[in-house]
């Protein structure tokens, strides 16, 4: 049996982790949706997901995305 590869992907920024480490990968992932939800640096207001064997794990739309809907309703 393998082990699972993980893989945290930042909007404009692209893969920031891959890897076989999930508590490695889940301190990425939630690094990052920090740094959008507090719209900072690179990866401000930015999508961020996590993959498991190249499936969704994990994923949190974005901020710019969020009020992208808010603003058109």
């Amino acid at each position: 049996m393998t082990k699972p590869e993980y893989t945290v992907v930042v909007g404009n920024i692209g893969t920031v982790y891959d890897g076989p480490h999930i508590n490695e990968a889940l301190r990425i992932y939630n690094t990052y949706v920090d740094t959008s939800v507090r719209s900072v640096g690179r990866g401000g207001g930015e999508s961020v997901t996590m993959f498991r064997d190249g499936e969704p794990y994990k994923e949190f739309l974005g901020v710019i995305e969020v009020r992208d809907i808010m603003e058109a309703e």
